[in-house]
């Protein structure tokens, strides 16, 4: 799902999606993956960092997990652009599916988190280290 479309999503999701551009361009890399979904949302100190603490994971442990995952992928110098990853792609594509199922308007913070579970790149890694499973 290309994220073009603001009224898809509730303001907070929105805006977690919209910063994705600016960290990836931090972090030296050109395509916007999953990874940076995820420090935008934990950034964001609301909704998802709850969605953590109230599943019994420690959100710091998110936070360094998700850090040092990014730190680890290949950098280029002076990326030109930033381009949507397979990764996010699907991982939108996922919350879009969590928000139809749950017969939701707009898809939110907490059908983002969902659908960390099924991310093969990043999400179940990260699920796996904090002890968290999609039930929770």
């Amino acid at each position: 799902m290309q994220p073009s479309n603001p009224n898809q999503f509730t303001e907070k999701a929105w805006a977690a999606i919209a910063r994705t551009p600016d960290l990836a361009k931090q972090a030296q890399h050109q395509n916007l993956e999953s990874e940076h979904l995820m420090k935008s949302l934990l950034e964001q100190e609301g909704l998802a960092t709850q969605i953590f603490q109230k599943a019994g994971c420690s959100v710091q442990r998110v936070r360094d997990f998700t850090d040092d995952f990014i730190h680890r992928q290949p950098k280029i110098s002076n990326p030109s652009g930033v381009y949507l990853g397979q990764s996010l792609d699907k991982l939108l594509d996922r919350a879009e599916e969590a928000r139809r199922q749950f017969g939701d308007e707009f898809i939110s913070v907490e059908h983002l988190v969902l659908a960390f579970a099924q991310d093969d790149r990043f999400g179940k890694k990260l699920f796996q280290e904090v002890g968290l499973t999609e039930s929770a």
